[in-house]
C-alpha cells in the first residue's frame, strides 16, 4: 500500500498461530521494485507488533506523516496476537524489529533471548481502569477516590482483561496485592478480548471494570455507561516512569545493521514528537486510524494523556529499573535483569 510522499511501503499482514511462516526478506537493505516499477534502495524494516491500540501510535504517526519515507524506510508491518508471537517472530528471523511490552522482553532476557529494546512508544503505564456507573454506586467508590480505595474495592469485583496471563491481567494482579486482596481469591479476572470486545463486555454488564486502553474509557464515557476509574500513568507512582510499549530487534541485529536500526528508531521518535509538537496533526492520523471511534474520544485521551508518549521515544534508567521491579515483584523474573542502558535497552541510535 502507498503511503505518504508515494514512497513508502507498507504491507500488513497478519500471523496465526506459533508456526509462522518464513520469509524471503534479507535482514539488510536491499534493491526492491517500487510502485512504479523503479528500484528502491532503501531499508525495509520487518516489523512485528503485539496488539492495536494507541500504545503503538507511533507506528501508524510514521506511516501517515511520510517519516518512515524522509528517513528512508520501507515498512513492512505485522500484527501478531499478543507478545509471545512477536518474539516468536523476531528470534525465528521472521521480523527484525518486535512492538511489545516491555516486561515481555525482561521475562525474555532471563530465559536467555538477548533482545535490545532501542525506542519507546510509550514511557509511562498506559493501562486503565474503566468501570460501570452502577458498579461504582454500588460500592462506594468514584474516580474521585483515594488510590488506596479504588484498589481495595476490587474485591469482589469482576475484571475484563483482554487476556488472563497478558501484562494488563499481571499488572492488576500487582496493584490489588499491594493493598492485601488476593487476586485469585478475592476478585475475577476475566478474558474480554481487545478493545471493542472490552467495551461491549462492560456494556453488557458481563464486568465491573475492564482494564483497557486509550481511548476506551473515553469512549466509554461519551456512552454513558461508565468512567475512567483509575488511570496508572498519573496515579500510581511507578508507572509514571516505565516503559509499556516498546520497540526491540535482537543484539545481533543491532550490531549488523546499525544504520537500519537507527533509521527506524529515530522514525518512532519523530512520530512520538508529534504528540508535542503538533497535537492536531497527530490527532487528524490517529482519527483516521481508529474510523470506528468518536473523534471526541480520540481528543480527549491525547489531549490527557500526550505525555505517555515520550518525546523522541527515549528511555531512562529508571523506567527500567521499575520495570525490573514490577517483573520481580510478580515473580515473572527470579534474577535481577539488568536495568542499565546499554544491556537490555540503548538510546544511542535514537541521536
Amino acid at each position: 500500500m502507498q503511503m505518504g510522499d508515494g514512497q513508502v511501503i507498507v504491507r500488513r499482514s497478519f500471523l496465526r498461530g506459533a508456526g509462522l511462516a518464513a520469509t524471503a526478506f534479507s535482514l539488510s537493505s536491499f534493491s526492491i521494485r517500487s510502485a512504479f516499477g523503479q528500484t528502491d534502495t532503501r531499508t525495509t524494516a520487518r516489523i512485528a507488533y503485539s496488539a492495536p491500540g494507541l500504545s503503538y501510535a507511533g507506528i501508524f504517526l510514521a506511516t501517515e506523516a511520510g517519516i518512515w519515507g524522509k528517513n528512508g524506510v520501507n515498512l513492512d508491518l505485522r500484527q501478531v496476537q499478543g507478545g509471545p508471537l512477536t518474539m516468536v517472530a523476531l528470534t525465528n528471523k521472521e521480523a527484525d524489529f518486535g512492538g511489545i511490552a516491555a516486561i515481555d522482553a525482561v521475562i525474555g532476557w532471563e530465559k536467555g533471548i538477548k533482545t535490545l529494546t532501542v525506542a519507546a512508544f510509550t514511557g509511562s503505564l498506559t493501562l486503565q481502569f474503566i468501570a460501570r456507573n452502577d458498579w461504582m454506586s454500588r460500592v462506594g467508590v468514584s474516580p474521585t477516590s483515594s488510590l488506596s480505595d479504588k484498589l481495595n474495592a476490587f474485591k469482589g469485583a469482576r475484571i475484563g482483561a483482554s487476556t488472563i496471563g497478558g501484562g494488563p491481567a499481571q499488572y492488576t494482579r500487582h496493584l490489588v496485592r499491594s493493598v492485601g486482596i488476593d487476586p485469585e481469591r478475592d476478585m475475577k479476572i476475566l478474558a474480554v478480548g481487545f478493545a471493542a470486545s472490552r467495551m461491549a463486555a462492560l456494556r453488557a454488564n458481563q464486568v465491573d471494570v475492564v482494564a483497557g486502553d486509550l481511548p476506551e474509557s473515553d469512549q466509554v464515557e461519551l456512552e454513558g455507561f461508565g468512567k475512567l476509574f483509575l488511570n496508572c500513568a498519573k496515579e500510581v507512582p511507578i508507572f509514571r516512569e516505565f516503559p509499556y510499549t516498546v520497540l526491540l530487534t535482537t543484539s545481533e541485529f543491532a550490531d549488523r545493521y546499525p544504520d537500519v536500526v537507527r533509521r527506524v528508531a529515530q522514525s518512532v521518535g519523530q512520530a512520538n514528537d508529534l504528540f508535542h509538537t503538533n497535537v492536531g496533526q497527530a490527532m487528524d492520523i490517529v482519527r483516521k486510524q481508529f474510523p470506528a471511534v468518536d473523534p471526541r474520544a480520540l481528543e480527549s485521551a491525547l489531549r490527557r494523556d500526550k505525555d505517555n508518549f515520550p518525546r523522541g521515544a527515549r528511555m531512562s534508567h529508571e523506567m527500567w529499573r521499575n520495570n525490573v521491579k514490577i517483573a520481580q515483584d510478580l515473580k515473572l523474573i527470579t534474577t535481577n535483569v539488568p536495568a542499565d542502558e546499554g544491556v537490555l535497552w540503548t538510546n544511542k541510535f535514537l541521536g
